[in-house]
């Protein structure tokens, strides 16, 4: 099936990076064209977008006080998800539950940060999810006050245990840095989390959990804007239980190193444009002033509205990420969800597709971006896109 052969391409791509990365070799022209006949392992798996469509959801009325709605909710959950790890009957019961969407938007009311009835509606009814694994993913931007991060971090701490209590996994928690590319200016300072789930059902008994329920408001007064969506996640089992990478030391970065960073900034101009799919020349200086440029782990979020274009969308990214995967790889690079937007939770921009990859630091990455091998995969990303998001940050330690 579609999942093996996705298993068996990206098993072949480690196995070729691998040795590539030992070699510290810097041709890949024979490996490259073997992966760009493999990029249908892509473009499996909810790849017709979202299902609210390109116009935002419909927004349900928010409850008439955010206090009485959290106690309502609260009282109408605590009988159906207990604080212990759930039982298969239960998450049964709440997919077959008619009212779980009620509960939900009981709870999570504000309809600027919070999914809709609608949007929780499709997500539980989507039959590709309702017994089999769904991954989800959010971003914020906060609010200015000093509480809101410390606000927010609580909502994540709850819902952490909350996960892993109904069989899911997070796959990644950061803090936000700067956005790297794309019109996402004021989620700097925000956060982000990446989770997968044993199924839609499951999600919904993660965020109806006591502890969860209870920090609903906390998390409502933190956040100024959400962008939340769920979808299968295209990368296998045997990349995501790789281990860490090794420190960044271990990797390629002779393209940057002992050069002053207008320097690093001057080549990466000469070979990408100012703007656009790309950072910005202030965007770059950013990245190589940050103090931890060298050595620092990283992690990366990308974010694609796919254009319509017949060279273009979602097969043009296929086809940069086939050509990109060895590069990337030899350079540590963990992929831990790359994801076709099935459902548009929360959030202004209709997105895609959301890649979350995380990098040994940022001067490994720009080793990346510089190498010639690379740069020739770049015209299929550009290719590919309506509008580019991209957000740097750092990543929490994973327990």
């Amino acid at each position: 099936n579609s999942f093996l052969i996705s298993c068996v391409h990206f098993l072949r791509i480690v196995t070729t990076a691998t040795a590539k990365m030992t070699k510290r070799a810097r041709g890949y022209a024979t490996t490259t064209t073997t992966f760009r006949a493999e990029s249908s392992s892509f473009k499996t798996s909810a790849g017709d977008g979202p299902s609210q469509g390109s116009a935002p959801p419909t927004v349900a009325p928010a409850a008439a006080t955010s206090s009485a709605a959290t106690s309502t909710a609260a009282s109408a959950t605590t009988s159906v998800v207990s604080s212990t790890a759930a039982s298969t009957s239960t998450t049964v019961a709440l997919a077959a539950d008619a009212s779980v969407p009620e509960r939900l938007v009981a709870v999570y009311s504000d309809p600027v940060v919070d999914p809709t009835i609608d949007a929780w509606s499709a997500l539980l009814a989507d039959p590709a999810f309702i017994a089999a694994p769904v991954t989800v993913f959010e971003f914020v931007r906060l609010h200015d006050e000093a509480r809101a991060k410390a606000g927010y971090d609580e909502f994540v701490a709850a819902l952490t245990p909350a996960i892993e209590a109904v069989g899911g996994q997070v796959l990644g928690v950061n803090d936000t840095l700067f956005p790297g590319v794309g019109e996402l200016t004021g989620y700097e300072e925000g956060t982000s989390w990446v989770a997968s789930f044993p199924s839609s059902s499951a999600v919904a008994q993660a965020f109806l959990d006591p502890a969860v329920v209870a920090m609903a408001e906390t998390r409502r007064a933190a956040v100024a804007e959400a962008q939340l969506m769920a979808g299968a996640n295209l990368v296998p089992a045997l990349i995501l239980d790789l281990p860490a990478p090794d420190p960044a030391e271990r990797y390629p970065r002779d393209r940057v190193l002992g050069k002053a960073g207008d320097q690093i900034v001057d080549e990466l101009l000469t070979v990408y444009p100012d703007g656009g799919a790309d950072p910005t020349r202030a965007t770059l200086e950013q990245m190589v002033s940050y103090p931890g440029f060298l050595d620092d782990p990283v992690a990366y979020i990308n974010l694609y509205r796919f254009n319509a274009d017949a060279d273009g969308g979602e097969g043009a990214l296929n086809e940069y990420n086939a050509e990109a995967l060895p590069f990337v790889l030899a350079h540590g690079a963990r992929p831990k969800a790359i994801i076709n937007v099935a459902h548009r939770l929360a959030g202004p921009t209709a997105w895609d597709r959301v890649i979350y990859v995380r990098w040994p630091s940022l001067a490994v990455f720009t080793d990346l971006r510089l190498d010639p091998g690379y740069l020739a995969a770049q015209e299929f990303r550009v290719e590919s896109g309506e509008e580019y998001g991209n957000l740097v940050g750092i990543p929490r330690p994973q327990p």
